[in-house]
């Protein structure tokens, strides 16, 4: 027996969610990692028994698994200090990088998982069950697994909704911002999906959220 449409969407959109706390979390720890390591910073600068050879010498930081306090402890990354602040900054590499797997989770689960269910709960072809931001999605998953996440001029010709974001022939990078406006507009393409397969016509364009509760 086929499943309801309606509830595989509902399965999607809990994916969504959690995908956005997922998101919303980890920015929070890079925040949390970029402040103490900033203070660690100040407080090695302003000790005053620095020699003047140390004086104005980069800062190492370590990073380990294991508990650094013990002997023979095997360092996961050993870099400058203020490399490791940039990298933990509201621009910088771990940000990004998170962006891009989470566009790319959102997206495989989307294409291997939820829409061949949703075709079968419609009891029409694949190629029937369509939806631009998660096309564009697509086009964002390619370059970033395949181009080193630059976005060639002529994919992003083909983006649909999300061209106003990104230059062609430059890196992907994706704003707080930006990120959450994805997630509002599949949100809003999940929507629009649901409400067609209700009959509804008039959609607001205001959609920013919805939940589906069922009857038991």
């Amino acid at each position: 027996m086929s499943e309801s449409f309606d509830d595989v969407i509902r399965d999607y959109i809990d994916f969504v969610n959690l995908q956005v706390g997922v998101y919303i979390d980890a920015l929070a720890g890079f925040a949390g990692h970029k402040v103490r390591v900033e203070r660690q910073i100040f407080r090695i600068n302003r000790v005053v028994g620095r020699s003047i050879d140390e004086a104005g010498q980069p800062i190492m930081l370590r990073a380990s698994y294991e508990d650094p306090t013990k002997p023979d402890v095997i360092h996961n990354r050993i870099m400058r200090a203020d490399d490791y602040v940039e990298a933990n900054s509201e621009n910088g590499v771990n940000v990004r990088q998170h962006s891009y797997a989470v566009l790319v989770f959102l997206f495989s689960y989307w294409e291997h998982e939820i829409r061949p269910r949703l075709a079968r709960a419609k009891r029409v072809e694949l190629t029937e069950v369509k939806s631009d931001i998660m096309g564009d999605l697509r086009i964002l998953r390619q370059a970033i697994l395949h181009t080193k996440a630059i976005l060639k001029a002529e994919d992003h010709k083909k983006l649909k909704m999300l061209g106003y974001m990104f230059l062609p022939d430059q890196v992907i990078y994706i704003s707080n911002e930006n990120m959450h406006k994805i997630f509002v507009l599949i949100k809003q393409g999940l929507g629009s999906m649901l409400f067609s397969w209700l009959g509804v016509k008039d959609i607001s364009s205001d959609l920013v959220d919805f939940a589906i509760q069922k009857s038991r």
